[in-house]
C-alpha cells in the first residue's frame, strides 16, 4: 500500500493541522481555567471537532490513494494547505 507523494503530503498537512490544533487547544484550556469563560468553553469544542476532523481526514486519505491519483489528491492538498495556514493563524493570534 504505498501512498502517492500528493497524498503524503496532504496526510502530513492533516497530521500538522492536528499539532497546531493541539496547541490552540493548550491555550483555549488554559483560558477556561483562568476565565470560566463559556466562550473559551466554545473555542475547547471547536478546537476539539477540527481534530477529529483531521484525524478522519488522514484514514481517509490512507484509503483514497488506493483508487485516487493526483487528480483527487492535488485539490486536497490546496485546502489542506489553506486549512493549516488558518490554524497557524489563529495560534499566533491566540498564543499572544
Amino acid at each position: 500500500m504505498a501512498l502517492g507523494t500528493f497524498w503524503v503530503i496532504d496526510v502530513g498537512l492533516a497530521l500538522a493541522s492536528v499539532a497546531v490544533l493541539a496547541g490552540l487547544l493548550y491555550v483555549y484550556v488554559g483560558n477556561y481555567r483562568h476565565l470560566r469563560s463559556p466562550f473559551s468553553l466554545g473555542l475547547i469544542v471547536f478546537a476539539a471537532l477540527f481534530v477529529v476532523e483531521n484525524l478522519a481526514a488522514v484514514y481517509f486519505y490512507i484509503i483514497m490513494s488506493q483508487n485516487f491519483g493526483a487528480p483527487v489528491a492535488v485539490p486536497m492538498l490546496a485546502l489542506n494547505a489553506a486549512e493549516l495556514v488558518g490554524f497557524s493563524t489563529l495560534f499566533y493570534v491566540s498564543w499572544r
